[in-house]
């Protein structure tokens, strides 16, 4: 899917953030996020975007500045800072708006999947895979979606989640056990070896 525009709100009825995401093509893919899986992929998410948005500005500025020189490394730094900042910039205006010739169901049927897992992988070629898997008992099949984002897009999604999560006021509560997360020792063939290894969360 090319990804149009990224939703996410606190549904207090549920107590639970929905993620709604919607296509270029049209078809929006919906998603509950619990408190527990919530407050475990924050801090994944924010520091696989950062480590994301590191990538793709250096390897900007290195293109741009080939044979930097070490007189040069000032400015190149202040180069990579521009880069950085502009790709943590993004249009948290525009209200979020279906496709007006999307279908009237979204593409994974009436009811958004409720997350059980989510699987957040750095790719070589700068882009972040995330990978929602709904995973529940006697559940015939499991349900699941991936969308890939550019640093904008990661980035988009973050902030949009520490809105959410502060509007639910999740962080005011008293504190619970740590949720369980288990982090991936398996390292896909497109991830560079310098990369962040994927992180799972179940």
């Amino acid at each position: 899917m090319n990804i149009h525009q990224v939703s996410v709100s606190y549904v207090q009825e549920q107590d639970r953030l929905l993620i709604r995401i919607n296509g270029k093509e049209g078809g929006e893919l919906r998603a509950w996020v619990t408190r527990r899986m919530g407050l475990a992929l924050l801090p994944i998410l924010g520091q696989t975007t950062t480590d994301q948005i590191s990538k793709v500005a250096a390897a900007a500025v290195a293109a741009a500045l080939p044979g930097v020189s070490a007189e040069d490394q000032r400015s190149q730094a202040l180069a990579a800072f521009e880069t950085e900042a502009a790709l943590r910039s993004g249009d948290f205006e525009t209200p979020y708006q279906p496709r007006e010739d999307a279908p009237v169901e979204p593409l994974l049927g009436p009811e958004p999947l409720l997350l059980t897992e989510v699987k957040v992988t750095l790719l070589g070629s700068g882009q972040l895979r995330l990978q929602m898997f709904e995973k529940l008992p006697d559940q015939e099949a499991v349900r699941n979606f991936q969308v890939m984002m550019d640093p904008q897009l990661s980035n988009a999604l973050l902030h949009l989640l520490h809105q959410s999560v502060n509007a639910s006021q999740w962080l005011e509560l008293p504190a619970l056990a740590a949720p369980d997360h288990a982090v991936s020792t398996t390292e896909p063939a497109e991830l560079a070896a310098d990369l962040p290894k994927p992180r799972y969360l179940n």
